[in-house]
């Protein structure tokens, strides 16, 4: 800010004189200044340097600020203030990102800068049944066709249970001569389809979906399944 004081010379008030302040003079420039951060020693920008107001040509820097020509780091990487505080190290920054964790492929967000430890990845694993092999996930295949074999299993023997309920229905209903036309044509559509289930071999792997019979009532089956929990 500049300063107006009044001069007096032999007695006599003379014009005003403006005083200009050292760091406004023409030929000052500001030293620019690197920021970063009090605890990684991260880059964060540039400022310009403080003049001091008591004392001339002399400039107040910033805590955590360095005179050096700041980085430009590519986008994924951070710089870093080096050891002597004369230059920058670059890292990879993969804060933000989603990593896996190589051993069980739990997703979890990254927060550290710096390359990945042992043990985490960026790639997601594409199947459940997926495991890490070297640098890639890789497919268990005798894990996944055991869990589908498990999964077929249960199906087989959720859908025999529906089968056998609605048979058990539709005899009583024929026994006592209560059964509709559509009840009485039923019952034997049902036991068919409970020997043709029966006769899947589910012992080693599991069935192709098209080996599957159909029921009488797919609708109503598929209905009773996912009430059961089984997954589609």
């Amino acid at each position: 800010m500049d300063d107006v004081i009044d001069v007096v010379e032999g007695g006599e008030l003379l014009e005003p004189v403006e005083v200009v302040a050292w760091w406004d003079l023409p030929d000052v420039v500001p030293p620019l200044v690197c920021n970063v951060h009090r605890g990684t020693g991260e880059y964060l920008g540039t400022s310009l340097a403080d003049p001091s107001p008591l004392e001339p040509d002399v400039w107040a820097f910033p805590a955590y600020s360095y005179q050096i020509e700041p980085p430009a780091p590519k986008p994924g990487f951070a710089a870093l203030i080096n050891r002597n505080a004369d230059g920058w190290e670059v890292v990879a920054d993969h804060r933000g990102a989603t990593v896996y964790t190589t051993d069980t492929g739990e997703p979890r967000q990254w927060q550290a800068l710096g390359d990945l430890p042992e043990g985490y990845t960026l790639q997601a694993p594409e199947t459940a049944f997926d495991t890490w092999e070297g640098d890639k996930w890789v497919v268990d295949e005798p894990a996944r066709a055991e869990v589908l074999r498990t999964v077929a299993y249960r199906k087989q023997t959720l859908a025999n249970q529906f089968a056998t309920g609605r048979i058990n229905t539709l005899q009583d209903a024929v026994d006592l001569n209560m059964a509709t036309e559509d009840e009485a044509a039923a019952l034997p559509a049902w036991k068919a389809y409970r020997v043709e289930l029966s006769r899947l071999d589910i012992s080693t792997t599991a069935p192709a979906a098209d080996d599957w019979p159909g029921s009488p009532n797919d609708e109503a089956l598929a209905a009773w399944l996912a009430s059961q929990g089984l997954p589609n």
